[in-house]
């Protein structure tokens, strides 16, 4: 098996992303890279309340408005969306503890993100 690489490439896109969402006005909780084992390739996993209600279709259709326009490599489809609130989010945190090893996962900026083996985390549930 081999493990695939996070290029500089998707990081830079993921901030892009990330500050168009931010500039509609999309709240993000967390958001980071994750290789996913299951799908061997990496995923850009949002954690944002839009997810919540009625479900994660509005927080992709909202994603792929502000998608649309910026210069990105990543597509759609290599990215997660998340509840806040949801198990499926509670499992990430826990997967997430074990990749951090415990370190503190708050970068000082979004466009210094926290690299770890496993993961590149722009945001951590900023309170």
């Amino acid at each position: 098996m081999y493990k695939t690489v996070l290029v500089k490439e998707m990081i830079e896109d993921g901030i892009k992303l990330l500050k168009a969402l931010d500039d509609r006005g999309v709240h993000v909780r967390a958001a980071a890279w994750f290789d996913d084992p299951e799908k061997m390739a990496w995923k850009l996993v949002i954690v944002t309340s839009v997810a919540s209600s009625p479900g994660p279709l509005d927080a992709y259709l909202q994603i792929q408005q502000a998608m649309s326009g910026l210069d990105l490599k990543i597509a759609l489809d290599d990215i997660t969306v998340m509840s806040p609130t949801s198990r499926k989010f509670e499992e990430f945190k826990r997967t997430m503890e074990g990749v951090t090893k415990g370190a503190l996962l708050h970068p000082k900026r979004p466009s210094e993100g926290v690299v770890f083996d496993d993961a590149y985390v722009y945001r951590w549930l900023e309170k």
